[in-house]
């Protein structure tokens, strides 16, 4: 450009472009806060023992059409010699569905026994799932329910051509003994 049309502002507003926007800084430093880090758990619902039966027999239709895998998980409460009172009853089967994934199904069965469904798992991994409900529940000696509080899983897989019918009456039969 010829000298004569030189002008000062232009020259600021090419370089400013050169160089990018102005990043602002902060006064002070970032605040992790690591409480928005813990995701509250969300608890599986409780299903009627129709909608678990229901389920069930869903479950088994796949298993049998489609081959995959599942698992029924009973856990059972007893209180001393007793059938455990209805809180602790409630608080075993909220830590059992804190523990479940989104896609198990959990009912109770009985005043002393919980069910859970468990699509697309082999034994091992449900019997992970009742370990960690009965550290879970020994962690309550402290709270009035003792070392009386006796929580009992059995997991149990149905054997290729058997029904998840099937492996319910074999956990039954597990906790029984």
């Amino acid at each position: 450009m010829p000298v004569e049309h030189h002008d000062e502002r232009t020259d600021e507003r090419i370089e400013a472009f050169l160089e990018g926007p102005v990043r602002a800084r902060r006064s002070r430093p970032r605040h992790l806060r690591t409480d928005a880090l813990v995701r509250p758990r969300r608890l599986v619902p409780l299903d009627t023992r129709v909608d678990w039966e229901t389920s069930v027999r869903q479950e088994d239709a796949r298993l049998s059409r489609y081959g995959r895998f599942a698992t029924v998980l009973l856990v059972a409460v007893r209180h001393g010699h007793t059938d455990p009172d209805e809180r602790i009853a409630r608080k075993v089967g909220k830590v059992i569905r804190e523990h479940a994934r989104a896609t198990d199904r959990v009912t109770r069965m009985s005043p002393s026994r919980f069910a859970v469904l468990l699509p697309e798992t082999m034994e091992a991994e449900a019997s992970a799932l009742a370990d960690r409900v009965r550290r879970t529940c020994a962690e309550w000696g402290t709270d009035g329910t003792g070392p009386s509080l006796r929580v009992t899983a059995a997991a149990v897989m149905p054997p290729r051509g058997g029904t998840l019918v099937d492996a319910l009456s074999q956990a039954h039969a597990r906790l029984d003994d």
